[in-house]
């Protein structure tokens, strides 16, 4: 019963269109969030020191459309951001500013889980993660991954309310084995925390 609902409201956000459903049985949102992303894994040196060149502690800027109807909803949200190499040690990090600059596609179906009050609830969140890395004075590189969390959307009265977030993501590392001569390849965790504004259609 599941799999035929998120397959029925995956297909109408792809079609953009939701004309059997009422208003009252579906909604349509836009949404807008900035969240701070905290990386490790990457990449570990093989030497005693156990040193990681990795993406550090950016700001990242999110733009989306989500469709909701009932407790199951699906979204497709757009990310930009801007993050330092950080090469981080046990005492010590250095970070260089302005080498990454990374743009998300990340499609995802949501689940209900429970409602706090009349209008409050908290939504389940996951999905594929595709993403775009490009770094500074080298070829951008397409990386891809999972993502999850979960959310809190508070109800301002209206059309207008917000979101209070936090997730994990997962990807390969974004660096090639031959940039780091001494380095072993990790995969590249995230965590992020966000706040957002949302806006019924």
């Amino acid at each position: 019963m599941l799999t035929r609902a998120l397959l029925k409201y995956g297909v109408a956000l792809v079609l953009g269109g939701t004309a059997s459903l009422s208003n009252a049985e579906a909604q349509w949102f836009i949404a807008a969030d900035v969240s701070a992303d905290r990386f490790w894994g990457g990449s570990i040196e093989r030497g005693p020191e156990r040193r990681s060149f990795r993406p550090y502690r950016p700001t990242t800027l999110g733009l989306g459309v989500n469709h909701r109807s009932g407790a199951v909803g699906v979204g497709l949200k757009l990310g930009y951001t801007a993050a330092s190499l950080a090469l981080e040690g046990n005492e010590a990090v250095v970070a260089v500013k302005g080498v990454f600059t990374i743009y998300s596609v990340s499609p995802e179906v949501s689940y209900r889980l429970t409602a706090l009050g009349a209008a409050n609830t908290v939504w389940l969140h996951a999905g594929p993660l595709f993403e775009l890395w490009g770094l500074q004075d080298e070829t951008s590189r397409g990386r891809v991954g999972v993502q999850g969390g979960a959310s809190l959307d508070l109800s301002f009265g209206g059309r207008v309310g917000a979101s209070i977030g936090a997730g994990v993501a997962l990807t390969s590392s974004p660096f090639d084995a031959v940039q780091l001569s001494g380095y072993e390849l990790r995969a590249l965790w995230r965590r992020r925390f966000g706040l957002g504004l949302q806006y019924r259609l």
